[in-house]
């Protein structure tokens, strides 16, 4: 780094690791930032990002970083219960701390620790040493007590919500917002006192009326000299705790010159050990931008006071994009044939995916046999090479939807963004652009296909299947990585931490506007800025499709995406837009009688309790069960407290029966739970009623679950329960619409059972489905070497649930808490299961054997999920990741057939000339809207679907049901 030459001109930043490297390890999903041996890195990657944002921004030519260390230290002396009720670190977390010190040493920065004193003494020593130099000098902390630093020559940037909202708290500032000064903080401070600490202050007395005594009295002195004339309740807590608060006050206190042994002069940086820093990003599978980004922070100097703009490259990219101003559809039907690529049609998905809808079973087909050329790039890949984006701007809710407007980039650099407006009112342009999407879809990208459907149908425009899919695509390669928005995709897979940032910097890069008066276009920066914030967008889902695809290929999960996902996203489109019928009078009489019951069962409760109790108050209820019913304690939760959850409280009712009292309150309190529950669900369906349509447009989530089951939302109808009367009740509520007839129920029995028995070849689990009769019976006369005939429900039940529990990845306790036995006689019935289903436990032990390996699991259809926490040394995530890795194949080729099932019963309708239609996919459910006259075609039809969606050793068993409406539909 370039020395400086005045003390004016030097910053020094002094950073509080911990508080920094705590606030990245809870910011960053763990799960997200794992490397291939199952090291967590997302605090070293918080921690360097963040800190790099700071460098950039504050340019300083100083830095030190001070951690704290094992062991207690002086204030402990002083205070034996000081930081006593902090939960212990994550072992997640402490493992990544070393991870940072040397990558910190590796980048030229000096880390300071001192056994006896924390982080923040050493923070008060460096920040003292600055000020007294006459540094302007900077203390990074989220740590209140930082606060008594602050003076004319030192800052605390204190992180607000948002990371990059730091406040600068100079002595104004804390002047504001507390109303004292920087010196007089401690004495606040130590009337507040500290929870976080364990530091008690005094009861009753917040900020507001400390900084009105110090005001009064002159400093924490003056108050107690004068405790004696303060009145009232504040006052008398006060002198109870005068001492209390004389010891807070010298424990509060910040040691401010420490022997470090280091000089200000020692603390410069910018010297980075390039080998040593390649070794530690290699280490942490860090990807190339956060590299560049890192080093480019820790080794700039300030930008010279002439430095343009556009010479000042830190955290830039240059967009080599040309806007096209298209203002008519001749315009752009020649723009189309001057910049998109030429489509031989060879790669269309619809060629590719046909073989799903027509043949039915795609399992034992060569999987990439049609994409694959030997020593060739595959189709894929080539027509990625000249892919154009699309994304369209608005609301993609379906039977809501809205376009604001449209961005076109073709693979030559060239753009166009319409208005939605213009294209809405003019006919010939919206004719243009369909005939632009229609033939070149072999070659387009885009981020979420089916919400790019629904923003486009409000413009009575069509998007047909594309040639990549980003959304899906990313869904495919990390399952368990959820990206909310275009920009976080961008920020998890391209290493692009802030896209805000980039569409702001993006103004500096190189643009040029064709066919237009440039001119008028700079007098509208807002609207300039606008435009390369949608172009840069455009632009990452190139850069997203040419990042994802080879790994789609390389992973040969290309069927996967083409033949089913996104296949699916267009069932799930169509299905969206068309919505559910409901009965709303029904719905309104279904809410307010649960509403009723809700009041009446709370009634009793109160009753009971002897008082009007919070029901929804955990404290509350613990005071009533335990300290004045004087039930048995239930397991405590993280907090300390006891546990008042649906499973304790039912297994204390179970357990109260002699407790007549105890016994009608939880009962009255389950039942109070319940029928709210319900209520809210139904008030949730109400609210949800299209007044237009008088229809449910759920939106089908298809990228969150990991096993790829798919998931609704806004509202969801996978939380209406089916295990109950009143639950089926809700069901009721949905019939056919106006010129449909009745509701076709179809599913599937014991998929994944079925899947199981195929997976693992046990050839005893395979003839107990082929034999014809109650399959769950049948297990379990093997199981207990009993006769059919002789087998009792509690041994049908148990055997069911272990069946269903080893293909959910339940665990032995988890099963003896569902059956109610001990988790040795849920071990026995395990060893009895496996000792007769021998292949199901090689399977089984397989599949974490493979993970292990791997690092993943696969479904039939190449589905992967991935499991770092296989490798972790913390047992229960540990745990949780061997029971993932038993579930993921079987969840996720149940996911797999149900998507393919779907789109074949889709085609088949369709292809039949029916008019009925798929309007829901729960579970393992499909509900179809009947025209009058196609009950049996249709049933039929999708019946077939289902059960010929794959082929396996067993054969698939589909039930279905027909009804006035969906309840009636059961079966």
């Amino acid at each position: 780094m370039t020395s400086q030459t005045t003390q004016d001109d030097n910053t020094l930043l002094v950073v509080d690791g911990h508080s920094l490297a705590f606030r990245a390890f809870f910011a960053l999903p763990a799960e997200s930032f794992t490397t291939a041996s199952g090291q967590n890195t997302n605090a070293v990657w918080g921690f360097s990002t963040m800190l790099a944002q700071v460098i950039e921004s504050e340019h300083p030519t100083h830095l030190a970083v001070a951690f704290d260390v094992k062991g207690g230290t002086f204030r402990n002396d002083m205070l034996p219960q000081y930081k006593g009720t902090r939960e212990a670190a994550p072992e997640e977390l402490l493992s990544q701390l070393p991870l940072i010190q040397d990558l910190l040493r590796s980048l030229g920065v000096t880390y300071i620790e001192k056994p006896g004193y924390e982080g923040d003494d050493i923070i008060g020593t460096l920040a003292t040493m600055g000020g007294q130099a006459g540094y302007r000098t900077l203390v990074l902390s989220g740590d209140r007590d930082a606060f008594q630093l602050v003076d004319d020559h030192i800052t605390v940037l204190y992180p607000g919500h948002h990371f990059k909202e730091l406040k600068h708290m100079t002595p104004d500032a804390i002047v504001e917002k507390y109303h004292v000064t920087p010196s007089q903080y401690p004495d606040l401070a130590a009337m507040r006192g500290e929870t976080a600490d364990n530091i008690p202050g005094v009861p009753g007395v917040g900020d507001g009326y400390a900084a009105k005594w110090i005001n009064q009295f002159g400093g924490l002195e003056g108050i107690i000299e004068h405790a004696k004339d303060i009145g009232g309740k504040k006052g008398e807590s006060l002198r109870e705790n005068i001492e209390q608060v004389r010891l807070n006050r010298r424990v509060n206190a910040l040691v401010r010159d420490l022997d470090l042994g280091v000089q200000l002069d020692d603390l410069t940086f910018g010297e980075v050990n390039a080998e040593g820093a390649e070794t530690v990003f290699s280490k942490l599978e860090f990807g190339e931008r956060t590299r560049n980004r890192v080093l480019k922070a820790f080794n700039c100097t300030a930008p010279t006071a002439d430095a343009s703009p556009q010479e000042d490259k830190t955290a830039r990219e240059e967009l080599d994009i040309v806007l096209d101003v298209i203002e008519s559809g001749e315009q752009l039907s020649a723009w189309a044939l001057e910049h998109m690529p030429e489509d031989d049609g060879k790669n269309r998905p619809d060629a590719v995916s046909a073989s799903v809808r027509d043949s039915g079973d795609t399992k034992t087909d060569d999987a990439e046999s049609e994409h694959k050329v030997s020593g060739q790039t595959s189709p894929l890949l080539k027509s990625l090479e000249s892919s154009w984006s699309l994304l369209a701007q608005g609301d993609a809710r379906p039977g809501r939807s809205t376009c604001t407007s449209v961005t076109v980039l073709a693979g030559d650099g060239h753009a166009v963004i319409l208005d939605a407006q213009h294209l809405k009112s003019a006919q010939e342009l919206r004719t243009a652009f369909q005939n632009l999407l229609d033939g070149h879809l072999g070659h387009a990208s885009v981020h979420g296909y089916k919400e790019q459907h629904h923003i486009l149908s409000s413009l009575d425009v069509t998007l047909g299947e594309p040639c990549f899919d980003t959304k899906l695509a990313g869904y495919l390669v990390h399952p368990d990585f959820h990206a909310d928005s275009l920009a976080h995709a961008a920020q998890h897979f391209l290493d692009i931490a802030d896209l805000s940032d980039a569409q702001q910097t993006s103004s500096q890069g190189a643009f040029v506007f064709e066919d237009g008066d440039d001119s008028n276009a700079a007098e509208d920066q807002a609207q300039r800025l606008h435009e390369q914030a949608l172009l840069r967008q455009a632009g990452l889902v190139n850069e997203l499709s040419r990042f994802l695809a080879p790994i789609i290929e390389e992973r040969e999960q290309l069927r996967l995406l083409r033949d089913i996902e996104m296949p699916v996203s267009t069932t799930l489109g169509n299905m969206e837009s068309t919505g559910a019928a409901v009965n709303t009078e029904r719905l309104v009489g279904m809410r307010d009688a649960f509403a009723a019951e809700a009041r009446q069962a709370q009634e009793l409760a109160w009753d009971k309790a002897g008082n009007r109790v919070n029901l929804q108050s955990p404290k509350q209820l613990q005071k009533v069960l335990f300290e004045d019913m004087g039930l048995k304690h239930s397991r405590k939760t993280k907090s300390g407290s006891y546990t008042t959850n649906a499973a304790a409280l039912q297994n204390m009712y179970l357990k109260s029966a002699d407790n007549e009292r105890a016994n009608t309150f939880l009962g009255a309190l389950l039942r109070h739970r319940e029928t709210n529950k319900l209520k809210q669900i139904v008030q949730t369906l109400l609210d949800s009623v299209n007044p237009q349509d008088g229809r449910i447009h759920t939106t089908f989530e298809q990228t969150v679950a990991a096993t790829g089951r798919l998931s609704s939302v806004d509202p969801n109808l996978q939380n209406i329960p089916n295990r109950n009367a009143q639950g089926r009740e809700i069901r009721s509520a949905f019939v056919p619409g106006e010129g449909y007839v009745s509701l076709l129920s179809s599913d599937y029995s014991q998929v994944e059972l079925r899947i199981m028995a195929d997976l693992s070849g046990d050839d005893a689990l395979i003839d107990a489905f082929r034999s014809g009769t109650d399959f769950h019976k049948y297990v379990a006369s093997l199981v207990y070497q009993e006769d059919v005939a002789d087998i009792t429900s509690d041994q049908r039940s148990h055997v069911k649930a272990m069946s269903y529990g080893l293909a959910y990845g339940l665990s032995t306790y988890g099963l003896a808490q569902q059956l109610h036995i001990s988790p040795a006689a849920a071990d026995v019935l395990k060893e009895q299961y496996f000792a007769t289903f021998g292949k199901v436990r090689e399977y089984l032990e397989s599949l974490v054997q493979t993970a292990r390996s791997k690092g993943y699991t696969e479904t039939i259809y190449g589905r992967r999920r991935y499991f770092p926490g296989l490798a972790s040394s913390n047992r229960q995530v540990r745990d949780a990741a061997e029971r993932g890795a038993l579930n993921a194949p079987i969840q996720g080729s149940a996911a797999d057939i149900m998507k393919l099932a779907m789109v074949k019963a889709e085609h088949d309708l369709s292809a039949a000339g029916l008019q009925s239609r798929i309007i829901l996919q729960i579970h393992d459910e499909l509900v179809v809207e009947i025209a009058p006259g196609e009950q049996e075609q249709a049933t039929a039809l999708v019946k077939d679907a289902m059960e010929h969606a794959v082929s396996l050793a067993v054969p698939l068993d589909v039930s279905t049901g027909l009804g006035d409406d969906w309840q009636l539909a059961a079966h």
